[in-house]
């Protein structure tokens, strides 16, 4: 028998075996970012001490910056994650890090961010600092807001960004979601990423 024939068969298996390797490589890879060119990152406080986007790695991350005196936006879309959230089973939770960001330091302390956040879910990190780092971490993650002029009565709103922030676990943008979306839409989009943690 030709020594090639007997090679032959081999060589063919060797050649399925890559490029089986290679398809479950390519299904399995992370995608690549829509917001390659923005690295996004903050460094603000929490009632147990600090956190940076650095404690996110890894896990997925859903950001939403706001007040805790917001009378309308904030209270809702936090109704709407914190719902979302209930959505996963304790092992997916345990991979994603969802944090409630203040845009009026002056009156959210992280004691005050930390009750406020909890009140929606137990698992939503409450974060504050000052006024130059939440300036810093809201430019970051391109969520702008605005202190309004007080009122009579020396009371403030504060007009600011309302869509909820997806971060992947490697740390870059996923995406920018309304402040409407459906909890499942919100969960589904958390579970999408959970396989890359």
């Amino acid at each position: 028998m030709d020594h090639k024939q007997n090679i032959f068969p081999y060589v063919l298996l060797g050649l399925a075996v890559i490029l089986i390797g290679f398809g479950v490589y390519n299904m399995t890879r992370m995608p690549p970012s829509r917001y390659s060119d923005i690295h996004s990152e903050f460094s603000l406080h929490s009632i147990d001490g600090p956190v940076t986007s650095r404690d996110m790695l890894g896990k997925v991350g859903v950001i939403y910056f706001g007040y805790t005196h917001c009378p309308d936006v904030c209270p809702d879309t936090l109704v709407r994650i914190g719902a979302a959230l209930k959505l996963l089973d304790s092992d997916q939770l345990a991979k994603v890090m969802p944090v409630f960001i203040t845009t009026d330091p002056g009156r959210d302390s992280p004691e005050v961010m930390a009750k406020y956040a909890h009140h929606f879910n137990s698992h939503i990190l409450g974060l504050s600092g000052s006024s130059k780092e939440i300036a810093a971490a809201a430019k970051s993650f391109l969520s702008g807001y605005k202190k309004e002029t007080p009122g009579k009565k020396g009371n403030y709103t504060v007009s600011h960004a309302s869509f909820i922030i997806i971060v992947r676990p490697d740390g870059s943008l996923d995406k920018l979601m309304s402040h409407t979306s459906k909890p499942e839409d919100i969960a589904n989009t958390i579970r999408y990423w959970l396989r890359w943690t």
